[in-house]
Parts: C-alpha cells; structure tokens; sequence
C-alpha cells in the first residue's frame, strides 16, 4: 500500500505519516472518496513537515496497481490534534460539479459521454457500447446527469444496468454482470458483521395510466401486495406512441419491499460498488448472490476490513435529465474544466516518522506494480 502526495516541492510517500485510510464510493455517485489522517505536530522534530494544501494531487496503491487518482478537496484539524484529516475526491468531481447545455439527436450513451469528455478534457477509458440512439435536450445539467440519462434511456432498451466509475484518471461506462472471480462472503471464515433491514416506505403496486387529455386509459397493478399492505398508487401519462406499460411495471418492480442489507468482512480490494459478493450467514438469513450499492474499505492499525451495502436486486442510479426533443439538430455545447483538494496525520511518543521523495524513477516502479 503506497500513499503518494504530490505539491509545489515534488511528489512524496507519506505512507509512513498516515493514521487511518478510507476508501469508498456508492452507486448514486461516480464521485470516490479517499480520506486520510496525516501526522502534525509543531513540537515534536521527528514528525517531517509535508505541505498538504487544496488541489495538491493525491494517489493511492494497493498491492502495486493504482486504486484512487484524485485531488485534495477539505483539511481539518483542531487546536489539540496531532493529525490533519484529509479527504480527497477523485475525478468524477468534475461530472457533479460541471454544467452545460447540449442537444444530441440520435446519438448513442457512447457517443454523447465521449462528446461531452472531449469538451471538458476528461479522458475516457472502456465505454459500454449500447448502439441505442438518444435524442434529449438538455439545459444547465450536470454532466453526471447527462451521461447517466443517456445511459438509462438506453437501459429501456438493453434491459442491462450501467454506472460512472473512473479508473485512475480516464471515466469508464461499465455495465453491471456477474463476474468469474465473484468473492464468497461467510461466517467462520471472512464475514465480521451482518444485519438487514427491510422497508415499504416507498412500496408502489398500482400505477394507473392516462392519456393526453387526461382520461384513463388502465391499471398495471401487484394485487398480492395490494391485498398485503393496501393500495399504494402512482400514475403516468402517455404520449400517442407510448402506451406506457413497461413504464408501469418497471414501477412496481423497482418500488417493492426493499431490503437493505449491510456487511462487514475481512478487507477485499475487489469489494467495490458495482460488483457482486456471495454472502453465507444463516444466523440473519443472508444467503446468495448480492450487488454491491455502497463500499468503504478501511486501513487502520495494520487491520484492513470492509463495509458494504448489498441488495438482492441489480439497480443503477436512473436519471431523467433534460427534455425530449422533436426536431433534428446535431450535437453543441459548452467545454469547461475544474479541481479539486485538502490534507491530514497521528503521532506516537516513541516512533520516528519518516517520508520518502519520489523521483521519477521511484514512481515509475510503483505505477508498473512493483
């Protein structure tokens, strides 16, 4: 595991001044967040000082292959700590943050992230290929919303579920399958903790169906849960050319009685939001094959461990961004760019802190893995 921060100086390993690490992200974010304890003292002469300020770049390893590419974006400390908490986003900042305003006609998910990455100088790694043309409008949105609308009206289509994710610093569209090197979560052997909780806060099993002029036209509906819990109703309005069925149903079926389930294990570098783990624990009843909705990966004291939010279903962050659009036009829009940063530390009455300056070389062992 290799922490490196990289200000005006040069670029320095500060594994060595850092407390605790955590990693994390969930599937309504394309935004990971690392966040760090970093050694401060003005008394102590062992601990070195390392200049940690806004927008300094910061990258993580573990076990030679980068995890996190990203900035400093918050300090904090207070007047009797020994450490600076640092937190750092990676660069899906730059998709929450950025706004613009572009009209696409026709063109697929792939085509308008690699349209809208060009404009903003972000890098685009894998992009899943859909080959579904989207025609949308859209003003002032959020270039997260943009892509992700895209890829959610795409998803109508290919029935797959997609999320934002940037691998060290280019942005990858991935679609969410089960992978062959699945992990196996169980008592006994790697699970520390589980617990569910189960909900119908937001339990739809009717949704009526309107037309244009507001007249009914039908009901889709779960009679089972409307016969369990009473009816709990939504309704949609369709156009001439939509009737609005599959709509419905996908309502009802996203909107059941939802279980949340939270587990935490043995630490994993593959537990990561959009994967799947295989979880046995007879005790609470969670047993099968989950998706991952949340993560945090946790260094701390020598001990590295998870804690995960899984769901029975596959889901991704559906956006509705923008408007539907009848005329034909081709793609425009406005480019733009951002940044990000922060700093942090722990001390120990009997350690000598130390740091090491990365040359060029040095670097270039630790991005080739060794």
């Amino acid at each position: 595991m290799k922490l490196l921060l990289t200000n005006a100086d040069g670029t320095f390993d500060i594994t060595t001044l850092t407390g605790k690490i955590s990693w994390s992200g969930d599937y309504q974010q394309c935004v990971r967040t690392l966040e760090f304890t970093m050694l401060s003292s003005a008394t102590d002469s062992r601990v070195p000082v390392v200049a940690c300020q806004m927008g300094n770049a910061v990258v993580f390893y573990v076990d030679g292959e980068l995890r996190f590419s990203g900035f400093v974006v918050r300090r904090q400390k207070g007047t009797g700590d020994s450490v600076i908490t640092v937190t750092c986003y990676d660069r899906g900042i730059y998709l929450k943050k950025n706004k613009a305003s572009y009209t696409f006609d026709g063109q697929t998910p792939e085509a308008i992230t690699k349209k809208l990455c060009a404009d903003f100088g972000i890098p685009v790694g894998a992009l899943a290929i859909t080959g579904v043309p989207v025609t949308r409008n859209f003003f002032g949105s959020g270039l997260y919303d943009i892509i992700q609308t895209a890829y959610t009206l795409a998803a109508e289509t290919t029935g797959e579920k997609y999320y934002q994710v940037f691998r060290g610093e280019s942005l990858c569209v991935a679609q969410k399958t089960v992978g062959t090197d699945t992990l196996v979560i169980e008592g006994g052997a790697n699970l520390m903790d589980a617990s569910t909780t189960e909900s119908i806060e937001n339990l739809i099993n009717q949704v009526v169906i309107y037309d244009t002029d507001n007249n009914y036209v039908t009901a889709v509906q779960d009679s089972a849960a409307i016969e369990s819990f009473g009816l709990l109703q939504s309704y949609l309005k369709q156009s001439s050319d939509d009737d609005k069925l599959k709509q419905a149903q996908k309502l009802i079926d996203d909107n059941g009685v939802s279980q949340k389930i939270t587990i935490q294990n043995l630490g994993n570098i593959r537990c990561v939001t959009g994967g799947m783990v295989i979880v046995r624990e007879p005790y609470t009843g969670v047993y099968g094959l989950f998706y991952i909705d949340s993560d945090i990966h946790t260094w701390k004291n020598g001990q590295y461990y998870n804690k995960l939010t899984v769901n029975f279903k596959n889901i991704m962050d559906e956006k509705e961004a923008g408007s539907v659009i009848k005329s034909s036009s081709g793609a425009s829009g406005s480019s733009g760019s951002g940044s990000s940063s922060g700093s942090g530390g722990a001390a120990d009455s009997k350690r000598v802190y130390t740091y090491t300056k990365i040359t060029s070389e040095s670097l270039a062992k630790y991005k080739a893995g060794s």
